[in-house]
């Protein structure tokens, strides 16, 4: 298949499978768990806390897919906002990765949600939907995909004691 023939659909669901199978895998077996720990001061942050907060990601994205996919037209912004939200991954790998002037795990599997990224802006763009109508909302899914789940893990680590 040659990258004009990839369609945005493609890209969207390819984030979704990517993360959840090649990038969680890159930072477990990298350490992100344990990096985070150092890095970002988490304490006791084991593997185990590190795959439950993946579930909330994963679940949000996995929601997200479905939404979109239920009419890719009208809920575009929910698919283009998994791609956002990968793009948001992969600035979040290099902007650490730079800082530390450390590997951050996920880096490199990251790289690939970017060049998604620019593939969507490309299909948007080439769809002529590439509009503030279209685009505002899109970011704010990704957001939303990036910090609900933050929110909520953090809440429920609380509530529970871990």
């Amino acid at each position: 298949m040659r990258i004009k023939q990839i369609k945005l659909e493609h890209l969207v669901l390819g984030t979704l499978l990517a993360y959840v199978t090649v990038h969680l895998v890159e930072e477990w077996w990298f350490g992100f768990p344990a990096w985070a720990e150092v890095r970002w001061g988490i304490p006791g942050y084991t593997v185990f806390k590190w795959l439950l907060h993946n579930v909330y990601f994963a679940f949000f994205l996995a929601a997200g897919y479905v939404v979109y996919r239920i009419n890719r037209d009208k809920f575009l912004f929910a698919g283009l906002g998994i791609v956002i939200w990968g793009l948001l991954n992969s600035i979040n790998h290099i902007v650490f990765t730079i800082i530390f002037l450390k590997y951050s795990p996920g880096l490199f599997t990251g790289l690939i949600f970017a060049a998604f990224a620019v593939l969507a802006y490309r299909r948007v763009r080439e769809m002529e939907r590439l509009s503030w109508k279209t685009m505002v909302p899109s970011i704010l899914a990704g957001l939303f995909y990036w910090g609900a789940p933050i929110v909520l893990f953090i809440t429920v680590d609380k509530m529970l004691g871990i």
